[in-house]
């Protein structure tokens, strides 16, 4: 298997895993309270964020090898 592919495959996995725990399984865990919409937006902003940096990240890593 050629090693960019390698990257991207796993980068790939490491992005659906963050953004599940931050978008899915952490609003699910207070189903109880009534949610706070734009803390949510907000929330999912910096993570969207945080995610595309990562990306970009991995883009740019994986130009240099």
């Amino acid at each position: 298997m050629d090693e960019k592919k390698l990257v991207f495959i796993l980068a790939g996995i490491l992005i659906v895993g963050f953004f599940s725990l931050f978008i899915l399984i952490v609003p699910w865990m207070s189903w109880q309270r009534q949610p706070d919409w734009e803390a949510m937006a907000i929330d999912n902003l910096l993570m969207g964020l945080v995610g595309a940096a990562i990306v970009y990240g991995i883009y740019m890593g994986s130009k240099t090898m």
